[in-house]
């Protein structure tokens, strides 16, 4: 399926990159046009695993779906990122899509993506957001410093940390660490950022949210997918809770699975 490349400029002046596919059948939605909003994860792009098989097949079912770099895209985006960031990111890409005559949007986040966009509704209250999908979330930002640490510090990980702290206190955020067992890299001041985010926990935001949730994870990754794990056990009203069997992070040859599951959820909006 041919998509439309587009340039998206942030608040702060940022440009990204990404694409909107657009919906086979658009009539049908031309009185309350539904749009969808897909956010990448850590190191994610717009032509990501998820990134790049999801929004195809959602356009195929009906919904136009737009799919953006933020500014953790990328290896070098990632490694700098400061969290906070994701609101004006994501914002641009609603109003983008606003622009273009979608009043309502279904925000859906994959692995990191999905705690950016868990903080962008806390932060923002956006009342064009009508339902929150997170695909394999992380549990939030400080799981990602904690990986930093684990992944970089090894076994002397919070002795390591601590001198990190003491880099950025000095005024030395860009200094450099690279990730011995995952082909990745992060700055210190990316690695305290995540690392000190208190306000970005998705399991403390997601009681606040009055709005439809879907919530899914691979079968593969439920050890380390616990947010998902947590709510399979009692799902709260107004919430879907979805494994794809035997599928990892990445949903690696399970992209149909995951495609047929996420639109089940979106027409059972559509139908409410």
């Amino acid at each position: 399926m041919l998509a439309e490349l587009i340039k998206l400029t942030t608040s702060d002046g940022l440009q990204h990159f990404g694409a909107i596919y657009h919906a086979r059948d658009y009539t049908s939605r031309a009185e309350k046009p539904v749009g969808v909003v897909l956010v990448h994860g850590y190191t994610g792009t717009f032509t990501g695993e998820v990134e790049g098989a999801l929004p195809p097949m959602l356009a195929a079912a009906g919904y136009t779906t737009l799919v953006a770099n933020n500014r953790g895209a990328g290896i070098l985006g990632a490694a700098r990122e400061r969290f906070e960031g994701c609101v004006p990111d994501i914002r641009a890409a609603i109003d983008l899509m606003a622009d273009r005559g979608y009043g309502r949007i279904i925000l859906l986040g994959h692995s990191k993506g999905g705690v950016k966009a868990a903080y962008y509704l806390a932060q923002t209250g956006d009342p064009r957001v009508i339902a929150l999908g997170l695909l394999s979330p992380a549990s939030g930002a400080r799981e990602i410093g904690d990986l930093n640490r684990r992944l970089i510090g090894g076994d002397q990980s919070d002795a390591w940390y601590e001198e990190v702290e003491r880099i950025v206190a000095a005024g030395q955020e860009e200094a450099l660490y690279a990730m011995p067992t995952w082909p990745y890299l992060a700055t210190a001041g990316m690695i305290v950022d995540h690392a000190r985010r208190r306000d970005a926990d998705l399991a403390a935001l997601l009681p606040g949210f009055n709005l439809p949730v879907l919530a899914m994870c691979g079968g593969a990754e439920l050890n380390w997918c616990v947010v998902v794990a947590n709510l399979k056990k009692q799902p709260p009203a107004g919430y879907t809770v979805r494994t794809v069997r035997g599928a990892d992070h990445v949903y690696a040859a399970k992209e149909k699975e995951l495609g047929r599951a996420v639109v089940r959820w979106l027409n059972g909006l559509e139908a409410g």
